[in-house]
Formats: C-alpha cells, sequence, structure tokens
C-alpha cells in the first residue's frame, strides 16, 4: 500500500502542473500586493522544499538550485535566482523522482522516530508528525499558487490530472 504522505504529494503533482499550465513568465512574477509572493516565488520555494524533504529522508539530493533563497524564512529579493517556469517544472520533476525514491528506501521504523528537526505546527517529534506539517505546508502553497493563477490569468486550476 502507498504510503498516505507520498500519496498526497503525487496528486499535489498534478495540482502543481495545473497551477502552472497557461501561465506566461510575466504572469508567473505577478503578485496580488507587495506583501504577497509571486507564483513563480512560491513554485520554486515548494520545488527547494521537496529537496529538502529527501534529505530529511536521508537521500539529499546531488543539486538543489534554490538551495540559500528560502532557508530560515529568508523574503524574496529581487536579485533571487528562481529559474524560468520550464526550468522550475523540469527541476519539480526531479524533485517528484528523488522524493519517491527517498519513501521506498527509509527504514520500517522511520515514521516512528524522532525527527532531526521539527515544526511548531507538529504535534509530537516523530517523523510521522513532521511529515503530516510538511505535506501541509505544500499543500498550502499549491492552494495559493490556484489563487495567484485564477488572478492572474483569469482561468481557474484544474483539479484534474494534467
Amino acid at each position: 500500500m502507498e504510503n498516505t504522505h507520498l500519496a498526497i504529494f503525487n496528486i499535489n503533482t498534478n495540482l502543481f502542473f495545473n497551477c502552472l499550465e497557461g501561465v506566461t513568465e510575466e504572469q508567473s512574477n505577478q503578485s496580488i500586493s507587495t506583501n504577497t509572493n509571486s507564483l513563480k516565488w512560491l513554485a520554486a520555494h515548494v520545488t527547494w522544499a521537496r529537496y529538502q524533504i529527501s534529505a530529511l529522508m536521508g537521500n539529499p539530493p546531488a543539486n538543489n538550485p534554490f538551495v540559500g533563497l528560502f532557508e530560515n524564512f529568508r523574503p524574496y529579493a529581487e536579485s533571487d535566482d528562481l529559474k524560468s517556469l520550464v526550468e522550475i517544472k523540469q527541476e519539480w520533476d526531479k524533485a517528484t523522482s528523488l522524493l519517491a525514491t527517498s519513501f521506498s528506501s527509509i527504514d520500517a521504523d522511520f515514521w516512528e522516530k524522532d525527527s532531526v528537526i521539527t515544526l511548531p505546527i507538529q504535534l509530537n517529534k516523530s517523523n510521522a508528525s513532521l511529515f503530516s506539517a510538511l505535506v501541509q505546508h505544500e499543500c498550502l502553497h499549491i492552494g495559493q499558487m490556484a489563487i495567484l493563477k485564477k488572478y492572474t490569468t483569469g482561468i481557474p486550476m484544474k483539479l484534474t490530472k494534467p
């Protein structure tokens, strides 16, 4: 049986690509206000986070092109190289493949072990609780991406496979 966390990550892959479908580079750089991030920033951020999740599972990426852009809640800077939408989608595919490998290679007791980091939203110190929070984090940002897609293109995100 597929791990529930991995199943949600797989559903999120479809939603991620649906959020970016039909969005131009120019539209991806727009935000609703000076207090919100752009669709491109969110797409790069969740891609970076997927790579980080694999690293937390003991399977770090050979290269995460977004290192240094999002650590410690670092805010966006205009000089940041977020890559093009095409490059972000390619990195998402790489991060997703690495994530699937990570899930298939963890020890059976991984979920009960204490997590190497803790987030304020975790219910306890287990990896299961950490990964529930990380899945929720990704869902939150993909929801934001859907809102920004609708705002910038006038077209809603589809709830289907791409």
